[in-house]
């Protein structure tokens, strides 16, 4: 497996935890549980900026996009 493809894999997992804590958070919204909405809205922030940085550090380190 080259570098390349485990960065793919990476970033495609962090994606879907993204999808699904938006998600989470958008269900929890809806049934009135607000406490909740927030943490999975918490969680969401934290996980697209952990991405973001993992987007970053490939590009600085390897020169490419993911």
């Amino acid at each position: 497996m080259t570098i390349d493809e485990i960065f793919s894999k990476l970033a495609t997992h962090m994606i879907e935890g993204i999808m699904i804590h938006d998600a989470m958070a958008n269900a929890y919204d809806f049934l009135g549980l607000r406490g909740f909405a927030k943490c999975q809205d918490y969680h969401h922030i934290e996980e697209t900026n952990n991405y973001r940085c993992l987007v970053h550090y490939f590009s600085t380190h390897y020169h490419k996009l993911v």
